[in-house]
């Protein structure tokens, strides 16, 4: 773990996560559906279905992407030193959501499959999708918390936004190359296994 700022993790009062690619191996084939869909490489695909003016092409292109969600979803499986993470943040009484961009099937779908335990779960049906801060301004007001007062744990550059829009700190998870946006993050992970160790540390010295 590699911290990029000088906030305490001792500070933090809540964390909330992404779900697919932090939580979860649960991505979308995306290189397959933005190939589908016919649109260029690294382009959002809702930015992409919002931008249709055609009624017709803009339903099949959701129902091609929900596709796509739900047998990811259906794959899913744990990263490696999640399930453990999300004991220990228990163990230290700290309340827990997710946050994703996620349809509600597919994401209830990987969380009963996993058996992720987490109940609180925003997907893009119930607050503007990331990077948009709605979703972390919702459950800070649910919590009663500051949003300085949230870890947000993501594995991609909206995850950093939605956190820097609201105002919250961010952890990057990546277990492989860095990617560019790194540089961005208020925390660098790349094992949970060892980011567990480094917060008993913490703990053991506040």
């Amino acid at each position: 773990m590699t911290q990029m700022s000088g906030f305490q993790l001792n500070n933090i009062r809540g964390v909330i996560f992404d779900l697919d690619g932090t939580l979860a191996h649960s991505n979308p084939d995306f290189v397959g559906l933005r190939a589908e869909l016919g649109i260029a490489s690294g382009m959002d695909v809702l930015e992409h279905v919002n931008s249709l003016s055609d009624a017709v092409a803009r339903n099949q292109a959701l129902e091609l992407i929900h596709d796509y969600e739900i047998r990811s979803s259906q794959a899913s499986t744990w990263v490696e030193g999640a399930k453990e993470l999300i004991a220990y943040l228990h163990k230290r009484s700290l309340p827990l959501a997710i946050l994703t961009r996620n349809i509600p099937e597919a994401a209830h779908m990987t969380i009963n499959k996993l058996g992720i335990d987490i109940p609180l779960v925003l997907t893009r049906h119930d607050a503007e999708p990331k990077p948009h801060p709605e979703g972390i301004q919702l459950i800070c007001q649910q919590w009663q918390l500051a949003p300085q007062d949230i870890l947000y744990i993501g594995d991609y550059l909206f995850d950093l936004q939605t956190a820097q829009n609201a105002g919250s700190r961010c952890a990057l998870y990546f277990p492989e190359n860095a990617p560019d946006y790194a540089q961005d993050a208020d925390m660098l992970v790349t094992c949970y296994h060892r980011f567990i160790d480094e917060w008993q540390q913490h703990n053991e010295h506040k």
